[in-house]
């Protein structure tokens, strides 16, 4: 299968200074790390009134590589790279000397490119540029952030000026023998466009002449600054969209069904847990450290639908890197297994929907302790950049210490695998229809919040034995408006609980995302105690949007008195 690749070639000058204060860094990793974090680029010029200015070129382009390739495989590449780039700030910004006002000596331009399978991914701060050649069109992608004041300039933004940095962040479609030209100010500006482009004639063959050669007429221009260059190539773009998992849909076997006393490649299958239509669980020993473990199969009536078993093979992609006590962990089959299923954690306890049949009036304080652990697992995966999508009682586990742990990762959305196209398209919504956030089902867009909404669902089922909203009159109707979603007031089924649980669980469940809690801790702290706002709030609405049934009694009683009135004075 083709991959990604790209070629690189620098050159770098101190000019007429005493220093170079510039500095370029390139990595593209021979791994998996180049599917998960794809190739990079980068340029800084140290700001030379700062004492410290190569220090700051030299950290921010290499520390920003060994920093970005760190960041979990799951993280998107804004976040991932813009968390780095913060921590760098953070540290350059702080680099004071009180001999020269007090100010940072660690401050530089900064500008980055990740190429991440068909995709480039800018980042940029300062005065250095990149420029793109695309066939026969050069243009420039970053813009100067400078003022200029008769003849001199001042940078108006650069890594390590100011406490919070503003980075300016772009995508695009990279194309086959895409050339970029990273520069400094020692370059551009003493080249023209033209120039650049002329020049740029040398690097379909060695990309380090041709960025020497650019130097040097940066030089012979009279450039009275440090001069540097790099140059990267797109090679080769990847052929497909599908990474090291979903290459396995062609050469893993579908297991056969299993019974007790059977093995399956050193897993002894001790019971059969679970069985149903989407896949098999067995509570299996392995013969190798005799450990107990949970054996998941995939179902035999999706051996053909590509969609179920890429969703099937991811799921071990995420538990293998998502470790918390809260999430079923996940385990590697062994390196020559020819059968497709996972290996994971066995978990003693029951699901919660089980808990549900044996509590059904539970206490505040019962319905709180699971919300507050499935909040944890859920911001687990937020903080990975995926949204687990199909968050119910069956995807939830009680171990029989009250250890509370989310299971099934065959839907999570997971943005690494986003932005590589490695997800598969899906045309309908994902998960149980009655838990399902209403953004999900009408534009197939989640987040966070979507994740919040199911789990504001399950609170209310736990607390009510019913669900937040009346049935769609169709099993397969796909709603296309919030406005079908009426939320029925918990006060009408446990008239015992305080009215303030019944106004959180009404702002959890709003339809419309903004309006919703837009982050799990408001949640968890609005189930612990009284929100003001909310209270004073619900007053102000009209008695038709804060309790419709009693409106709706009150006109009825209204007109029977009226009827009465009119029969009795005929």
């Amino acid at each position: 299968m083709q991959k990604l690749n790209v070629e690189f070639g620098g050159y770098s000058n101190k000019g007429p200074k005493a220093q170079n204060q510039d500095a370029f860094a390139a990595w593209l990793p021979t791994d998996s790390q180049l599917e998960s974090k794809g190739a990079v680029a980068s340029i800084a010029d140290g700001v030379s009134a700062c004492s410290r200015a190569r220090e700051a070129a030299v950290t921010c382009v290499t520390n920003f590589i060994q920093d970005y390739s760190q960041t979990p495989d799951t993280w998107m590449v804004k976040r991932a790279a813009s968390r780095v780039l913060e921590g760098l700030n953070r540290w350059c910004h702080g680099q004071h000397d009180y001999q020269h006002d007090g100010h940072s000596q660690m401050v530089t331009t900064f500008s980055a490119l990740v190429f991440k399978s068909t995709t480039g991914y800018l980042l940029h701060v300062g005065d250095s540029r990149i420029y793109r050649l695309q066939g026969k069109q050069f243009e420039q992608l970053t813009a100067d952030h400078i003022s200029r004041q008769g003849s001199n300039r001042y940078l108006t933004r650069a890594i390590g000026i100011d406490p919070k940095l503003d980075i300016d962040y772009r995508t695009f479609e990279l194309l086959p023998q895409d050339v970029f030209l990273f520069s400094t100010d020692g370059v551009h500006e003493f080249l023209s466009s033209k120039q650049l482009q002329s020049l740029l004639g040398d690097a379909s063959e060695n990309l380090e002449l041709a960025a020497e050669k650019i130097v040097q007429a940066a030089l012979d221009a009279g450039s009275d600054d440090n001069v540097s260059c790099l140059l990267v190539r797109v090679a080769q773009l990847p052929s497909g969209d599908l990474d090291e998992y979903y290459r396995q849909l062609t050469r893993l076997a579908m297991p056969p069904a299993l019974d007790i006393g059977m093995k399956l490649e050193g897993y002894r299958v001790l019971q059969l847990v679970f069985n149903g239509t989407r896949s098999s669980l067995y509570k299996v020993q392995c013969e190798v450290d005799g450990k107990i473990y949970g054996l998941k199969t995939p179902s035999q009536h999706f051996a053909d639908d590509p969609v179920y078993l890429s969703g099937f093979l991811r799921e071990e992609w995420i538990g293998q890197r998502v470790k918390h006590p809260n999430i079923m962990a996940i385990y590697s089959r062994p390196d020559n297994a020819k059968f497709m299923y996972h290996v994971c954690e066995y978990i003693e306890g029951q699901t919660l929907r089980q808990w549900m049949y044996d509590n059904p009036q539970p206490s505040l304080d019962q319905v709180r302790g699971i919300i507050s652990q499935l909040i944890v697992a859920l911001r687990v995966l937020e903080r990975r950049d995926m949204v687990h999508r199909d968050v119910k009682p069956e995807n939830v586990m009680i171990t029989h210490q009250g250890e509370v742990k989310l299971i099934d990762f065959g839907t999570v959305w997971v943005g690494a695998l986003a932005e590589t196209n490695t997800l598969p398209v899906e045309d309908i919504a994902l998960g149980s229809v009655h838990y399902i956030a209403p953004e999900y089902l009408i534009t197939h867009h989640s987040d966070h919040r979507s994740d919040l909404f199911s789990l504001a669902v399950l609170c209310y089922e736990m607390l009510s034995g019913t669900l937040p909203f009346a049935a769609f009159r169709y099993q397969d109707y796909v709603p296309t408006h919030y406005s079908e979603w009426q939320y029925q007031s918990l006060h009408h089924r446990r008239q015992d609980l305080p009215a303030w649980i019944n106004l959180s669980l009404r702002k959890a469940l709003q339809a419309d995302p903004a309006l919703r809690y837009q982050a799990f801790s408001e949640f968890i702290a609005d189930l612990a105690k009284p929100n003001r706002s909310l209270i004073v709030a619900d007053k102000k609405q009209p008695l038709a949007q804060r309790n419709p049934l009693l409106m709706w009694q009150l006109i009825s009683g209204f007109l029977l008195a009226v009827i009465v009135f009119l029969v009795a004075n005929r």
